[in-house]
């Protein structure tokens, strides 16, 4: 057997040696249009492998879209809230600029009105001084007028008590009787008699003169009654009816 070996792997016989090395007689034949289980378990394997490269790839194209719309809409964004901002920007200068002139306007106006109020209340100063000077002048005028309405329109005394008590307080008589040659300028009944006459026209009194035996007096009439007065000493008598 060991020479059979031996000549089994003798190096002068190749073809046997391959023989009996690669005999496959007693091995079943597999047909050729089928592959080998591990084969066809690696072919799976890489196919699985490519598909998850293949969805991780088109998962980061897809993250890479998104995230690019993303940005996309995030500038458009931007450039709105810009354009917006600008907007608003040049708005709120207007409208500064409007409040800026409507304030200067209204300061204007302001002191526009101040300055009629001012004129005004100084017009009113004025009217009211005016005002206050004429009534006093209108006071003046109607005591004037009183005065020359009494003058031109004496009064009787009510009373023969009220005669004698104008008399009491009247100072026609105290004037000192002067009467001579060598005096300058006498003093005497028809003095004392004007000088009673205006007194009495001063108070709106009614007293005339009159002529008695020579001498100047004073007379009044008291209703019915007419009454003589001595303007030196202020007696009264009656002297008689009027009717």
């Amino acid at each position: 057997m060991t020479m059979e070996t031996d000549n089994q792997f003798d190096s002068g016989s190749p073809r046997k040696f391959r023989q009996g090395i690669f005999d496959t007689a007693h091995l079943s034949p597999v047909p050729l249009h089928l592959e080998h289980p591990y084969l066809k378990e690696k072919d799976h394997r890489g196919m699985g492998t490519k598909l998850a490269y293949a969805v991780i790839i088109m998962a980061l194209l897809l993250a890479c879209l998104v995230s690019f719309y993303g940005w996309l809409v995030t500038k458009r964004s931007m450039e709105n809230l810009q354009t917006v901002n600008t907007i608003l920007s040049e708005q709120m200068q207007k409208n500064s600029l409007l409040h800026s002139q409507t304030l200067q306007e209204a300061n204007y106006q302001i002191e526009m009105a101040n300055q009629q109020v001012f004129s005004a209340n100084h017009r009113a100063e004025f009217v009211s001084a005016t005002v206050q000077q004429l009534r006093q002048e209108l006071t003046s005028a109607e005591q004037w007028q009183d005065y020359w309405w009494q003058r031109a329109h004496p009064k009787q005394f009510e009373s023969l008590d009220s005669l004698k008590a104008w008399l009491a307080q009247d100072d026609s008589d105290h004037v000192i009787y002067v009467f001579g040659d060598a005096c300058l300028n006498n003093y005497d009944c028809d003095d004392y008699a004007s000088a009673l006459v205006r007194n009495a026209l001063e108070d709106g009194y009614l007293v005339s003169t009159e002529i008695v035996d020579d001498h100047m007096m004073n007379s009044t009439i008291i209703g019915n009654d007419i009454y003589l007065i001595e303007p030196q000493t202020d007696e009264v008598r009656f002297w008689g009816k009027r009717d």
